[in-house]
């Protein structure tokens, strides 16, 4: 008993480095020599004995039986849950692909709209500063809309208007 004991601690010592299937043909193999050695003994002995023997290996192969169908449904829902896993990242990697081309489409048309609505109306300004500076006060400028810009050619207009009347 005590080298059946110390047979199997040795085993489980080295299961990290056993495949599992491999672990549990080798804990069958070590169980069936144990319970070989156990019914030899019986029955030299005690025919009762033999009976219990016969009982307790008709249940260790029970036992072996369900923890073997036990694995197997493991298995099968690691597999699943793997499955699952794979169309979830696929699912995200569709998500952030759409996000990235919807934001690149969006800075193009920014980068677009922006030179337009900003860019423009300060190079009219400079333009008409440029020829203020020059003497030219009969500037007309072309600048529509809201905002800071448009609040700032309002302003030079008054100020050229100013310069026309005491000139």
């Amino acid at each position: 008993m005590r080298d059946y004991e110390r047979d199997l601690n040795d085993l489980l010592k080295r299961s990290r480095r056993i495949k599992r299937a491999q672990l549990l043909e080798e804990l069958r193999t070590r169980g069936g020599s144990f319970d070989a050695q156990i019914s030899k003994t019986v029955q030299e002995g005690n025919p009762e004995l033999q009976r219990t023997t016969e009982e307790l290996q008709s249940s260790s192969q029970q036992i072996l039986l369900q923890a073997s169908l036990l694995e197997s449904t493991n298995w099968g829902r690691v597999k699943r849950d793997h499955a699952e896993a794979g169309h979830l990242i696929r699912q995200a990697e569709w998500a952030l692909g759409i996000v990235s081309a919807v934001t690149l489409l969006v800075s193009i048309w920014v980068s677009y709209t922006l030179p337009r609505q900003v860019i423009k109306p300060l190079l009219s300004l400079k333009e008409a500063v440029d020829q203020a500076a020059e003497g030219n006060f009969e500037i007309e400028f072309d600048v529509q809309g809201k905002g800071e810009i448009v609040d700032l050619v309002d302003s030079l207009r008054r100020m050229l208007e100013a310069v026309r009347q005491k000139a």
